[in-house]
């Protein structure tokens, strides 16, 4: 849950942890080198967040696959470097909006992703939706929009300050662990507008059951907001490629009929 003493404990939590990192590699954690940390790590979330504006645009200028990948390694790279690198993306994408460069033909159904992460390297969803007729413009999930959306206030001086803006930022994502989770829904019906699609796949993994709980409810919520939506669920293995194929197929075919 997110109340005001939840937030509360896991900024406790985030203390002991930094004390524990402390006591692991014999770094002292300081107000300046966190304040430092933060703030590298909120210029990678503009610059993410400015290649993910890029595929709002009806000229898509890149593909989600694409756009997939960044965000993965994102999780891996060198902060700094990879803000360095999605800033330089951003800046050829908004040139390619400019110059009418898509990577899809125009009319082509575009589809919000939503649910259960997809790591490195679970690319099947994706490559399926984008040689089926379909383009992926967003992905509300960990590896994508929740990882950049909301960043840290950069203005607290005390380590126990920075400790509770760390503990506010992270509580704010809405991912399938919280309940209640209404903010998804909302952030999912956001999202659909702002990224101008046409309709969203709801995918989750085998067993990851907080997601499987979910699709109940934001299918019920998609559907009464008049959004044609498609849940699944898969694995990170191609055995049921040609069965998802199909059914997507299906679900992007019936978009262009409405």
């Amino acid at each position: 849950m997110k109340r005001p003493q939840d937030i509360l404990r896991w900024k406790e939590e985030i203390a002991a942890f930094a004390r524990k990192v402390e006591e692991f590699t014999g770094n002292q954690i300081t107000a300046e080198n966190l304040g430092q940390a933060i703030h590298i790590i909120n210029e990678k979330r503009k610059a993410l967040q400015r290649v993910y504006d890029c595929r709002k645009s009806k000229c898509l200028p890149i593909s989600g696959r694409d756009a997939l990948l960044m965000t993965q390694i994102s999780f891996f790279d060198d902060p700094e470097r990879c803000a360095q690198m999605c800033n330089r993306l951003a800046d050829e994408l908004e040139q390619r909006i400019k110059d009418g460069v898509s990577v899809v033909k125009e009319g082509t159904k575009r589809i919000l992703v939503t649910g259960t992460p997809l790591a490195v390297p679970n690319w099947k969803l994706h490559n399926i939706i984008e040689t089926s007729g379909g383009a992926v413009v967003c992905e509300e999930m960990c590896t994508g929009t929740r990882y950049f959306e909301n960043l840290v206030d950069e203005s607290k001086t005390t380590l126990d300050e920075q400790f509770m803006a760390l503990s506010e930022r992270y509580m704010k994502t809405n991912c399938a662990c919280f309940t209640p989770n209404q903010g998804r829904i909302e952030d999912i019906l956001r999202l659909v507008k702002e990224y101008q699609s046409d309709g969203v796949i709801d995918c989750s993994l085998k067993f990851c059951c907080l997601y499987d709980t979910e699709k109940y409810s934001v299918t019920r919520a998609l559907k009464e907001a008049g959004i044609p939506v498609l849940s699944l669920e898969t694995d990170y293995t191609d055995s049921d490629a040609g069965q998802l194929r199909t059914i997507i197929s299906a679900f992007i075919e019936m978009l262009g009929a409405e």
